[in-house]
C-alpha cells in the first residue's frame, strides 16, 4: 500500500527502532521484550502514512484524468483551427501532455 511519511515521522520511527533494538538486546532472546507503547506508536505512524499515501494517489489520479481531458480538448482545438489559435492550442496540448507525464512518473513512485 502506498505510504507517505513526513520527515518528522521518519525521525520518530528511527528513534522508535533504536529504542526497540535496545529493549530487544536487553531482554531474553526467546521472549518478545519490545514495549507495547513502542509498537502501538510505530503502527499509528504507519497507518497515518498509509492514509496520507492513499489520499495523495487519489488526488494524483484525479489530476491525471483532468490533464488528459484538457490535452484532448486542446488537440481537438488544434485540429479544427488555423493560424495563431492553432499554434496556441498546440503549445497548450504539449504543456498538458508534459504535465500528464510528470503526474504518471509521480504515480509510479507509489506503486
Amino acid at each position: 500500500m502506498p505510504a507517505s511519511y513526513t520527515p518528522a515521522e521518519k525521525r520518530r520511527l528511527a528513534w522508535l527502532t533504536l529504542r526497540a533494538a535496545k529493549q530487544s538486546l536487553a531482554g531474553d532472546r526467546n521472549v518478545d521484550t519490545i514495549g507495547d507503547r513502542i509498537k502501538r506508536e510505530a503502527e499509528r505512524i504507519g497507518e497515518r502514512a498509509e492514509q496520507r499515501g492513499r489520499a495523495e494517489v487519489a488526488e494524483l489520479e484525479r489530476r491525471l484524468s483532468e490533464t488528459r481531458r484538457a490535452a484532448a480538448g486542446a488537440k481537438v482545438t488544434m485540429r479544427t483551427s488555423r493560424g495563431q489559435e492553432r499554434a496556441d492550442a498546440r503549445r497548450q496540448m504539449h504543456e498538458h501532455e508534459q504535465t500528464t507525464r510528470r503526474i504518471e512518473r509521480e504515480l509510479r513512485r507509489y506503486r
